[in-house]
């Protein structure tokens, strides 16, 4: 009798011994699963958080774009005033050039023709100065617009970055379910074995 209790008692301790072991193993991939669980969440977040920025750059660049657009058409204006006061300036120097021409031949400039060469030389004067702002505004645009471009080719490096993370870690959250699964699918295996 004493055998077969001795039996009983060392049949019983493995099963005891396999129990626990078992038990300490389904809490390790409880745990694991969780952890991985948390993993996923948080790089789900991560992706969510790069496509935002990603997509607000892209709404940065399209704004700059608009900008640019903008500024070159006053630079068009600019140019076309510069041409208009260099053509009117090249036509106050054509009459400046006859009066000056009337008076060597010794005609002798009268009241009312002195006053005309006088308020050319005046509309003259006007005109190269309206002609050097604008080609000064036509200066400071382009710089603005050199500005905008470098800010666009930043912001252009910035979303590639952002779309290169958001990339990593759908990669990396991929793998992370994967992981999971195989976790999950290894602790209802291993609840299988144990009802058996």
């Amino acid at each position: 009798g004493d055998k077969s209790l001795e039996r009983f008692r060392a049949e019983y301790d493995n099963l005891h011994r396999a129990l626990k072991k078992s038990h300490e193993s389904e809490k390790r991939l409880i745990k694991k699963c969780r952890e991985l669980n948390q993993e996923i969440v948080a790089n789900a977040a991560k992706v969510q958080t790069a496509l935002k920025l990603s997509q607000e750059d892209q709404n940065t660049i399209a704004s700059l774009k608009k900008e640019i657009e903008k500024a070159w058409k006053m630079v068009d204006t600019a140019h076309e005033k510069e041409g208009r006061a260099k053509e009117t300036i090249n036509q106050l120097k054509l009459e400046i050039q006859n009066l000056s021409r009337l008076v060597e031949q010794g005609a002798g400039l009268s009241i009312g023709q002195e006053n005309t060469v006088n308020e050319l030389m005046r509309v003259k004067k006007e005109l190269v100065k309206e002609r050097d702002t604008q080609a000064a505004l036509i200066n400071q645009l382009k710089g603005e617009i050199d500005n905008y471009l470098a800010k666009i080719v930043a912001i252009d490096g910035d979303v590639a970055a952002a779309n290169a993370e958001a990339a990593a870690l759908k990669e990396v959250l991929s793998a992370r379910k994967e992981e999971a699964e195989k976790e999950q699918a290894r602790k209802e295996r291993l609840q299988r074995e144990l009802k058996k």
